[in-house]
């Protein structure tokens, strides 16, 4: 960049590198974002990320941000899930996942169009809204209407988990100590 040259605004047109208004780039990207979920619920099990949603949005509409992402992308989708909630949808934002496949805390908090609380698992939370997703929108369900689904990347991170667990040994119900291997204890 040469001195004459001005740095790009933090939120520009592409075309012409002409600023935009953060918020006439949430108006442009918001149908686009609705639009992506959509065709995410389209295909059973599937998920987009936050970097792939915001990399579409910003492709797709021809205006780019600098802002990091986390700064704007909980927005975007508090958006989509009010636009869902209205036209009475489930919740599209359990569609979209973080880098490492989970859903997060803040989706504890989204505008959702169906009841019930998260309890202590957010991501099984997330699975069963996703799966109310796939049967309103996806053409490749199973017969049985499908079930809910951790995504790939959290299932093989909770199967490593469990894999590290030590196996527990069963223990004496009257005196409760360890049980040899023959199942029978040694002290009652």
């Amino acid at each position: 960049m040469t001195t004459t040259e001005a740095p790009l605004p933090g939120t520009y047109r592409v075309a012409d590198e002409s600023p935009v208004r953060f918020a006439d780039a949430m108006d442009a990207w918001m149908p686009l974002a609705y639009e992506e979920l959509i065709a995410t619920a389209r295909r059973y099990h599937a998920v987009v990320t936050y970097l792939e949603l915001s990399e579409h949005v910003q492709a797709r509409s021809g205006i780019r941000t600098r802002a990091l992402l986390t700064n704007w992308i909980g927005k975007l989708l508090e958006g989509v899930a009010v636009r869902a909630t209205a036209n009475g949808e489930p919740p599209l934002t359990a569609l979209c996942v973080r880098q490492d496949g989970t859903i997060g805390p803040g989706y504890a908090r989204a505008p959702k169009s169906v009841v019930g609380e998260p309890g202590d698992d957010i991501e099984q939370y997330a699975a069963e809204h996703r799966l109310l997703c796939y049967q309103k929108f996806a053409g490749d369900l199973p017969p049985d209407g499908g079930m809910p689904a951790l995504t790939r990347a959290e299932a093989e991170r909770r199967a490593r988990l469990r894999a590290k667990e030590p196996a527990r040994r069963p223990a004496c119900s009257s005196c409760f100590t360890t049980l040899p291997s023959t199942g029978v204890c040694d002290y009652c």
